[in-house]
């Protein structure tokens, strides 16, 4: 048995300090816009990611121990080490850590992310059935393309986009997808659940006070689903979900409302600041048919686009799980039961080490090369237990992008990105502000 390689305790403090820490301070659940301002100032992502990088080129590539707080974990950057351990859960690898349970445990306790067998494979039977997991389009693909289409007008009516405008309107719009029609005004709903949220970033390990509310507020819609919304497709649904089904769809909302309008406001302060990639954005929109979901879904450099500003900003900055028998990595190192395994999805994001593109925006990596193969990036996470709802969260981002640049160009305003720099490590979507100029 080969014991992996340990990082010093003074390297776990520094690792914990500046990489792992930084998460929880800014919200583990819910960004806070004060934190997110302060660490955007001190560069934390960047001070994480050179801590990260002296410590895999003194103990990598492969796995290492390295003590976060008081855990010694198992740090994993290594492409083919990833992939064991995300192609191995959750038989092998869970995905509810200790602290990440007592944290989503509060918004939903019932969630595809924290279950383990035999709840996760109905669980992932029902998600995949209503989100239309790996195919080409979703079956509402068509009706979902008409609100995308609507909330875009309406962000373009403004003028100009900040974070409260494209967050705002997609609330919204997740409301509208996954809900129906008759949620669109229903703000109650989301406040509930962006309180709940806030409460979940102490981790205090037991269901939220307004969790029963929130399953209340839900259930308005699932009880007389309104057509062409996801929950139409629930009665159909194959798979036992072990408890309410308004608990499953929690998810939906808290992935689709929150982070999607985060990775979409960067990709166009990437687009507003790179010319070249913006005009060829712009040129394949204009060969498209736009009121074809089909020809939408497949503007595959408007996507790279899409995939970039995930790849460059994750939203998930770490993933974690925790080993449920001894595993033997490729590499021999073996590690025992119990222990957690941290992917930490900025460094591997960006490691220059390995991606020779890692500082730039490159959409073309992912419409012409191989970047989309890549187990090192897990914006979506990879293997069995992939996010379900990635296909219909890229297509929304790319209908909602190409209605906007269809008839507008962009005007950064302050982001500062350049395309001769190395961009930085953090891009604070709190503060991020894009301009729209009519072109027709």
């Amino acid at each position: 048995m080969v014991t992996p390689p340990s990082a010093s305790i003074i390297e776990g403090i520094q690792f914990t300090a500046t990489a792992a820490a930084p998460n929880a301070i800014t919200g583990l659940f819910s960004r806070k816009e004060g934190p997110v301002k302060v660490a955007n100032f001190l560069d934390v992502d960047r001070r994480g990611f050179d801590t990260i990088r002296g410590l895999v080129r003194k103990y990598g590539p492969g796995p290492f121990y390295v003590r976060v707080a008081a855990a010694n974990s198992i740090l994993v950057t290594d492409p083919e080490d990833i992939k064991f351990v995300l192609d191995g859960s959750p038989s092998k690898f869970a995905s509810n850590p200790a602290k990440k349970q007592a944290g989503m445990v509060v918004f939903q306790p019932d969630s595809l992310t924290l279950s383990r067998s035999p709840e996760w494979e109905g669980r992932r039977s029902f998600a995949e059935h209503v989100l239309a997991t790996g195919k080409p389009l979703h079956p509402f693909a068509g009706r979902f393309l008409e609100v995308a289409y609507d909330e875009a007008d309406q962000l373009a009516a403004k003028g100009t986009i900040t974070w409260e405008d494209i967050n705002e309107s997609f609330q919204r719009l997740t409301r509208r997808v996954v809900l129906g029609e008759a949620a669109a005004r229903d703000k109650q709903l989301t406040e509930i659940l962006q309180s709940l949220m806030a409460e979940a970033n102490g981790t205090p390990g037991k269901v939220g006070e307004q969790y029963p509310e929130l399953l209340h507020c839900i259930a308005r819609y699932t009880k007389e689903p309104e057509a062409n919304s996801l929950v139409a497709l629930i009665a159909d649904a194959p798979g036992k979900i072990y408890g309410p089904v308004e608990g499953q769809v929690i998810h939906w909302l808290f992935a689709m409302g929150d982070t999607l309008p985060a990775n979409l406001l960067r990709t166009l302060a990437l687009l507003a600041t790179h010319p070249v990639k913006l005009t060829l954005t712009k040129e394949e929109i204009a060969a498209a048919d736009l009121s074809d979901p089909q020809s939408v879904a497949k503007l595959d450099y408007l996507a790279g686009c899409i995939y970039e500003a995930m790849r460059l900003w994750p939203t998930t900055p770490m993933l974690a799980r925790v080993a449920l028998e001894d595993v033997t990595f490729p590499g021999g190192a073996t590690v025992p039961a119990g222990t957690d395994v941290v992917i930490h999805n900025i460094f591997n994001h960006r490691n220059g080490d390995r991606i020779d593109y890692a500082d730039r925006f490159a959409p073309d990596e992912w419409s012409k090369g191989d970047a989309g193969k890549d187990w090192g990036f897990n914006f979506f996470s990879h293997g069995p237990q992939g996010c379900p709802g990635a296909g219909l969260s890229i297509f929304l981002g790319q209908a909602v992008l190409a209605r906007l640049l269809q008839n507008h160009g962009l005007e950064d305003q302050g982001s500062e990105l350049h395309p001769g720099k190395p961009l930085p490590y953090t891009l604070n979507h709190f503060t991020t502000t894009v301009g729209l100029t009519p072109t027709v």
